[in-house]
């Protein structure tokens, strides 16, 4: 500023002295620039060449050169008719460092610079240090840091520049102390405290920082406080003041709130007021304030949302609705009005659809509700904004409305969305233990954006051979009716722990469904399938009655009474030889209760007709946390298939959010499934079977075995062969002996008859040890039910530090059911692991559970513990599954 005056008084005393009182001005000379261009400057100037120069203009020349900020020093010079202008750029913020910060981040420090014009590449102002450095300690303030310190140092450049470096000390979190409520009468001191989520912190939570205190959620306190007044009829009441006092070593802070309550009011009277187009009977209706009531502005609120909400589905979108109490002097009552003002009557103009960048317009145009050029409707725009979430395409999706440019009456209703995966890919390859595997499988939702169904797998194993193919279309017709078709042929060994058994198969399905609402649909299906059933070596009972000769078809004879060759032995004489096949089923020791196949043979033509109801009200396709879905499916055997059944299946969810934010949420889920034989069948095919256990069997019973829970099969029996020559054992003193029962318990059988000496085609005599198959450890195999009952019992809440919860879910639960079957043989009684429905024989568990929607599909990773166990349950702690569920 020295230099500012300096060249003014240069210029008056060079002016008078030598050259008069003023002079035109032939050129202009500028002398120092260095980043700022001449033609800036020269624009800067109030004076241009040509121009008469008194003493006052130079003023005018330093002032405006000055008020740009970008010089610290400004000399006006006169040299003859030449107007001389010295200038000294101020220098350039080269760099910003910043040490020290933690709490804050880096990039907010620096916003909080900018917003004071210092930022790397700008003009450097040292008078905005000052109220820099104040502006981040009072941020820091506001977050309960008192002690924080910012230490700023300018650090000269070369060419004019220089580096601005901030060492920040964040000091310590100060402590809330004691909050003091002063004023309060009508309510005591614990009662209004409890509605703060700050205060004094218990001894016994450890971890909580309600202690800690911030600017930002004390406001929060303070607003619920005079909401609970506001709601409990103190419209006059009022926060006047909240001062804090900090402790010295400012490591405890004390607050004190003074308030005034004022009287308590009740309604007078309720009126409106304003354009009530037409609607006022549905206006009314929205009112939820009653005279004599205690005047709650919660309710004021409210009556004002569903009031907008109703005009808003009459085609108002910009209609607003003000609840105004008018207090009565004397009296303790208020009369509330509710103020209408409807605004034009609005039109769509355009729907737009930003953010999908793999799914067709088309495929989300389809779920509008809200049509282009007809009336605007809240309803129906919210509407199509839930359609859209419960498609699962989309991680999230946000409408807004926007009045068209020029108009008074038209709006573009745009739709945002953020795509999520919506079907998997995956292909292996591999072996061991000299089994080859291969295996490739594609599912996708919404199929090249065309929002179609495509599943198609491959798979080849030691265990299963496979081929499936489906498709669906969701919009066969314009109005919502679907079709699709499923195409499969599959070679399957049993499941994992259920009783041994093979099928081959093959089929094909065809499927549709008819909208019957907005939220309910009907569904039929018709299908086919070839099953050959095959129960193998070692088959349970309840598959096959067992012992046979399966495994040995070259017994066909049996031994009556033996012959004699040599007359020295006794009389010569034939053998007596009988047909195996003419052996009752008492003599070859079978079950008596027949198998499956005993009663229905192996290969089965069977046509199915399925009819399903769904009614769905979640609000998101996947990972919902609002809302319902109920399903309610019949498929019946058609009359004259070789295997006439019926199923009765009814699965549902529903979700019930217990905060506003929809991160704690009660969830209910439950399957239940009844099946029965019919005509010339009398139970259910047991291949068709329910299963419950584990996270992937039809019924979820987490921490048990996968499909280990309900009834167990009964071991077969099968025939244990030694040939007769090799069965000659001496004793001590060298007599012949036989102990085919010590051989067969060496085994590790159990033998269940005596020996019989059977004839093979060649002649050779065998005996025949009958056994059951099943060694000593009793390890029954699952064989499944006709009954299911299943449900689990979930607390949703929001894991820390997953900022998309969209993505993510955590969930405590209690899982329960069982499996039952209403034909349990005899066997099956006697040995006592099946049993018809029965409420003590249901399983529970509980334990933790954690979804993520990864790019290959959901992982879902659960630990758990058995609560109510069977004797010869098998558990489960913990599981994962990998592409399942979506």
């Amino acid at each position: 500023m020295k230099r500012f005056c300096l060249g003014i008084l240069l210029f008056i005393g060079f002016a008078n002295s030598s050259y008069g009182q003023s002079f035109t001005i032939a050129d202009i000379i500028i002398d120092g620039y260095q980043r700022v261009s001449p033609g800036v400057i020269y624009g800067l100037l109030p004076v241009g060449i040509g121009d008469e120069v008194t003493p006052d203009v130079a003023a005018d020349i330093i002032r405006a050169l000055s008020d740009s900020g970008y010089f610290e020093d400004i000399e006006v010079l006169r040299d003859g008719n030449l107007l001389v202008i010295s200038i000294l750029e101020r220098p350039s913020v080269a760099e910003i460092n910043i040490e020290g910060n933690s709490v804050l981040e880096t990039d907010q420090i620096i916003e909080n610079m900018a917003s004071a014009e210092i930022a790397e590449g700008q003009i450097f102002t040292r008078s905005t240090l000052e109220a820099i450095r104040q502006g981040i300690q009072d941020v820091y303030s506001s977050r309960g840091r008192y002690g924080a310190t910012v230490d700023i140092e300018v650090e000269e450049l070369p060419r004019n520049r220089v580096a601005i470096n901030l060492d920040i000390n964040e000091g310590e979190e100060s402590r809330i102390r004691h909050i003091n409520i002063v004023g309060n009468n009508a309510f005591d001191d614990d009662e209004l405290l409890d509605l703060f989520e700050q205060g004094t912190k218990p001894w016994y939570l450890f971890f909580s920082r309600r202690d800690r205190y911030s600017r930002e959620q004390f406001s929060g306190d303070l607003e619920r406080l005079e909401s609970f007044y506001l709601d409990n009829g103190y419209v006059e009441f009022n926060v006047d003041s909240t001062p804090i006092s900090i402790t010295p070593d400012k490591e405890e802070i004390y607050i004190t709130v003074n308030i005034t309550e004022g009287p308590q009011f009740t309604v007078n009277e309720v009126d409106l007021a304003g354009d009530l187009v037409d609607a006022e009977a549905l206006l009314r209706a929205a009112i939820f304030v009653r005279p004599g009531q205690t005047y709650s502005q919660a309710l004021v609120t409210g009556t004002e949302e569903i009031m907008v909400q109703f005009l808003g589905n009459l085609g108002y979108a910009f209609a607003q609705a003000t609840g105004v109490p008018e207090i009565n002097e004397g009296e303790n009552t208020v009369d509330v009005t509710f103020f209408i003002d409807p605004g034009n009557r609005t039109y769509v103009n355009r729907i737009n659809f930003s953010g999908n960048l793999s799914t067709a317009d088309e495929v989300l145009r389809r779920e509008m509700r809200q049509l282009e050029s007809a009336p605007a409707s809240s309803q129906q725009i919210e509407q199509s904004k839930v359609r859209l979430e419960r498609l699962g395409y989309f991680e999230t999706v946000e409408v807004e409305t926007v009045e068209v440019p020029g108009t008074e009456d038209q709006i573009d209703v745009n739709y945002d969305v953020v795509e999520q995966n919506f079907g998997s890919v995956n292909f292996s390859v591999g072996g061991g233990g000299g089994n080859f595997f291969v295996s490739t499988s594609l599912q996708a939702q919404n199929f090249l954006g065309t929002g179609k169904t495509v599943g198609f797998g491959i798979n080849r194993s030691r265990f299963s051979k496979s081929l499936n193919i489906q498709y669906l279309d969701p919009y066969f017709t314009p109005d919502g009716v679907s079709r699709g078709f499923n195409i499969f042929a599959q070679e399957i060994d049993s499941p994992f722990n259920i009783a041994s058994f093979n099928t081959s198969s093959y089929g094909a399905g065809f499927n549709f469904s008819y909208p019957m609402s907005e939220v309910e649909a009907l569904g039929f299906d018709i299908g086919y399938a070839h099953t050959e059933l095959s129960s193998g070596y070692g088959s349970v009972q309840e598959i096959e009655s067992s012992p046979n000769f399966k495994l040995f078809p070259s017994i066909t004879k049996y031994l009556i009474s033996p012959g004699n060759t040599n007359p020295w032995l006794g009389p010569v004489q034939e053998a007596v030889l009988g047909n195996v096949s003419d052996l009752t089923d008492e003599q070859l020791r079978k079950f008596p209760d027949p198998g499956f196949i005993d009663r229905n043979g192996d290969t089965f033509d069977n046509f199915t007709v399925t009819g399903t109801w769904f009614r769905n009200t979640l609000n998101r396709g996947q990972l919902p946390n609002d809302g319902s879905l109920h399903t309610l499916g019949v498929e019946v055997s058609l009359p004259g298939s070789d295997l006439e059944y019926a199923t009765l299946n009814y699965q549902g969810q529903m979700y019930w959010p217990v905060t506003n934010d929809r991160n704690w949420v009660v969830a209910l889920r439950y399957n239940f499934g009844y099946g029965f034989g019919y005509g010339k069948s009398n139970e259910m095919p047991f291949f068709q079977h329910y299963f419950a256990g584990g996270i992937t069997a039809q019924g979820v019973v987490r921490g048990f075995d996968e499909n280990s829970l309900g009834p167990q099969s009964t071991p077969g029996r099968n025939y244990n062969l030694v040939n007769a020559l090799s069965r000659l054992e001496r004793d001590e003193n060298g007599n012949v002996i036989t102990d085919y029962e010590g051989r067969a318990n060496a085994e590790g059988y159990e033998p269940v008859w005596e020996t019989t000496t059977l004839i093979d085609e060649l002649g050779n005599e065998q005996v025949a040890l009958a056994v059951t198959q099943q060694f000593l450890d009793r390890d029954y195999d699952s064989f499944g039910g006709n009954i299911l009952t299943t449900g689990s019992l979930e607390l949703i809440f929001p894991l820390p530090f997953i900022p998309n919860r969209n993505q993510v879910r955590s969930s405590f639960f209690i899982d329960g059911g069982n499996v039952f079957s209403s034909n349990c043989t005899a066997t099956q009684k006697a040995l006592r692991n099946c049993s018809d429905f029965d409420v003590n024989e249901l399983r529970f568990a509980a334990g933790i559970g954690i979804t993520y929607l990864s790019p290959f599909g959901p992982l879902t990773f659960y630990l758990a513990t058995p609560i109510k166990e069977g004797q010869n349950d098998d558990t489960k702690t913990f599981d994962f599954t990998i592409g399942t569920g979506f």
